[in-house]
């Protein structure tokens, strides 16, 4: 099975680097580490013992997920060094700032084996912490024969997911079979973990780190941002969040309305990927809108105020401001939920108490679009011809609003907690006397 798996990773690495480059065009030395993608870690990475825990979160909103959990795992294991890797540079980006004093950050190996076993013998990890469901079989066999313990935290599988998952039972049982256990988001994510192989004394229900995330201080561009704004009189601002290709154009036409009604409303459109900038900021252009970006805006109040007083968009072009930004909102769209994608995180707008309104499209979370919609904390709409409607009552409503916000902000505080029950598994490992005789055993299997 595991042969027949690498024969198509191995393909469809090959069928989908073109597109790779060409996304990449221009930009391919300083984008991709293509060392790290093939397990040849720096050499200051290099462990003796052990010892180290190696965390893997893919992008931004996994990365933003585990920040918490690491400062714990800091905190009561201060001698054992942490490295984090990523998929994405944006979400090496986002860890670089958040958790700037790890030990170590690396794109994740491709899914080889001789890649993930040069990884694992340079940092030679006492356990692998996984966010969500990254269920690479190579990585995860690799560390199991090294000695490794493997946890997923956050773990859950969408419906979509789960139909394919059951096409190759069999090959997931094998896969699973590699896990030391599982901390679900949900009871439905651990019941169909268990339905694909997973031993139920395996797995338990933790809950959602993303409920236990703080949000960013407030950065000097929030700051800056939000004097030129009240300056310059500019209200409301709605932020259109993490929005992805087929989107902007149908909020586009939505902000068209907006604006009829209030000439003074500025959108802060943020899409999910930086390949895309360009690509928004051009249809910025085509559709006539006045467009400030965040990259040209000036360091202080006083240029930002002249800069956006009379844009009609200000186009966020840089990685991991977003999330400190939803402070000066009125209303927060959240994207990849016109589109069928799955959404995004959209519990960070909650952090500020902020009116959420979303698309049809969240299977990605599941859970917490349900929690936020059955506690009336958010609202959802079922296609884009409601958007511009939905949007001016929101806006003409700002008790709604508020009361919205505040339903979010409760529930945020009252789903707190699954860091504290990650940790009791982790510890009950990492504390353990014999932990490292049981990993030496472990590695000679």
């Amino acid at each position: 099975m595991f042969f027949i798996y690498s024969l198509l990773f191995t393909l469809g690495i090959i069928v989908a680097a073109p597109y790779y480059l060409w996304r990449l065009r221009g930009r391919i030395t300083s984008t991709a580490d293509w060392a790290e993608r093939l397990g040849i870690l720096p050499q200051q990475f290099q462990q003796t013992e052990q010892s180290a825990i190696w965390v893997h979160a893919v992008s931004v909103g996994e990365t933003l997920a585990i920040v918490g959990l690491v400062r714990e795992i800091q905190q009561r294991y201060p001698r054992r060094k942490i490295f984090l890797s990523h998929v994405t540079t944006a979400g090496r980006e986002v860890s670089a700032a958040r958790l700037p004093d790890v030990a170590g950050r690396f794109l994740l190996p491709l899914d080889w084996p001789l890649a993930v076993r040069g990884a694992i013998r340079r940092i030679r990890p006492a356990v692998l912490v996984i966010t969500e469901t990254e269920l690479w079989p190579h990585l995860l066999r690799a560390a199991r024969r090294a000695g490794t313990r493997v946890l997923i935290v956050n773990g859950r599988i969408s419906d979509r997911s789960f139909r394919r998952y059951r096409w190759i039972r069999p090959f997931m049982r094998r896969v699973l079979e590699e896990l030391d256990g599982i901390c679900a988001q949900s009871r439905t994510d651990a019941e169909r973990f268990c339905g694909l192989g997973m031993p139920s004394e395996k797995v338990v229900v933790s809950g959602n780190l993303k409920f236990d995330a703080s949000p960013p201080r407030l950065g000097e561009f929030t700051r800056s941002l939000g004097s030129a704004l009240r300056e310059g009189r500019r209200s409301p601002v709605v932020i259109a969040a993490s929005t992805m290709a087929g989107e902007e154009e149908s909020l586009l036409t939505a902000w068209a309305q907006v604006r009829s009604h209030y000439p003074k409303a500025l959108l802060i459109l943020a899409p999910r990927h930086p390949a895309r900038f360009e690509e928004v900021a051009s249809l910025l252009t085509l559709r006539g809108l006045k467009t400030v970006r965040r990259t040209a805006l000036g360091q202080d109040a006083g240029q930002s105020t002249n800069q956006t007083s009379s844009a009609d968009v200000l186009l966020l072009d840089t990685i991991g401001e977003l999330a400190s930004l939803f402070e000066l909102a009125d209303l927060v769209f959240m994207g990849g939920s016109l589109v069928p994608t799955g959404g995004h995180n959209v519990l960070e707008p909650a952090y500020w108490g902020k009116a959420i309104l979303f698309g049809p499209h969240m299977h990605n979370f599941r859970d917490i679009t349900q929690l936020l919609l059955e506690r009336q904390a958010a609202l959802q709409i079922s296609d884009k011809s409601e958007l511009a409607r939905t949007m001016l009552e929101l806006l003409a409503d700002e008790a709604r609003r508020q009361e919205l916000g505040a339903a979010a902000r409760r529930l945020l505080e009252e789903q707190r907690g699954a860091t504290e029950r990650v940790m009791e598994v982790l510890e009950g490992w990492l504390a353990a006397p014999a932990f490292a005789a049981n990993t030496r055993e472990r590695g000679a299997e």
